[in-house]
């Protein structure tokens, strides 16, 4: 079975910063993968990498297959990449409804702008279809027509999971989505991404909540100052020496993440 991501020798620097330094990694189809390590590693710019964000320095980026370097981010959403953000990314004055249906365009990626452009094309049922499949895996089915807006944090963070799956994604890369949900929010998570990657959908799972790393990782990499320090499953990596040091010698894979600064 092939990769359906393949990250190879990817370096990215910003200024005299050396943010990623040839970074490798693969998810397979299925599987979950979680990448961890210490605040301003390099996760959040590794998925901007990903993701067609921001522009690699060098080495490459793969989707089933194919090198995607050079096409924009919406053009990778197209193909099957989907994504969530550290920082909710929603349309607030639009219904819960709106803003998933927005996920089917792909230009929802960097930015609203134009979110609804290329739904024109397609026909009711297309739209309305998959807009209720993802509404129905999210527990959203009676928020359909509430306005983004008025709704509490936590269930603002599943309308931007469902937008993630509407178009049901090869590959969805989920940045932090644990973030101040609740311990039932948090359960909740925990069954939806197993049920994704069930489908073969592959998962890369940035989170600091290492407990739930744990829980639903097939494998973690753990990344420190912008290079890859160890592969492996969650019980190897928390007996690994040089990922319990990244952790200023304290081993936080057993324990939940705090509020600590984004990178």
């Amino acid at each position: 079975m092939n990769a359906a991501l393949e990250v190879v020798s990817l370096s990215k620097r910003f200024g005299g910063l050396q943010a990623l330094a040839e970074v490798s990694l693969h998810a397979m189809p299925g599987e979950i993968l979680g990448l961890i390590g210490p605040n301003g590693a390099g996760k959040s710019t590794l998925v901007a990498c990903i993701t067609g964000v921001q522009r690699i320095d060098s080495g490459a980026v793969r989707f089933q297959g194919a090198d995607i370097h050079g096409l924009p981010p919406h053009s990778r959403a197209r193909k099957g990449i989907g994504r969530t953000f550290q920082k909710v990314r929603l349309a607030d004055s639009l219904t819960v409804y709106e803003n998933v249906a927005a996920g089917l365009s792909g230009s929802w990626f960097v930015n609203g702008r134009g979110w609804f452009r290329t739904l024109g094309q397609l026909s009711g049922r297309a739209i309305h279809d998959p807009v209720a499949r993802a509404l129905e895996a999210t527990g959203l089915g009676d928020f359909t027509h509430a306005v983004v807006k008025s709704l509490p944090f936590g269930r603002r963070h599943f309308v931007e999971l469902a937008r993630a799956i509407v178009a049901e994604p090869r590959l969805l890369l989920l940045d932090e989505p644990a973030t101040g949900l609740t311990d039932p929010e948090r359960e909740r998570l925990a069954r939806l991404v197993r049920d994704i990657a069930a489908r073969d959908c592959a998962i890369v799972l940035v989170e600091h909540d290492l407990q739930l790393v744990s829980r639903l990782c097939d494998r973690v990499t753990v990344i420190n100052h912008g290079r890859c320090i160890f592969t492996g499953t969650p019980a190897a990596a928390e007996k690994d020496s040089d990922v319990v040091t990244a952790y200023l010698g304290v081993n936080q894979l057993t324990a939940r993440g705090g509020d600590e600064a984004r990178d």
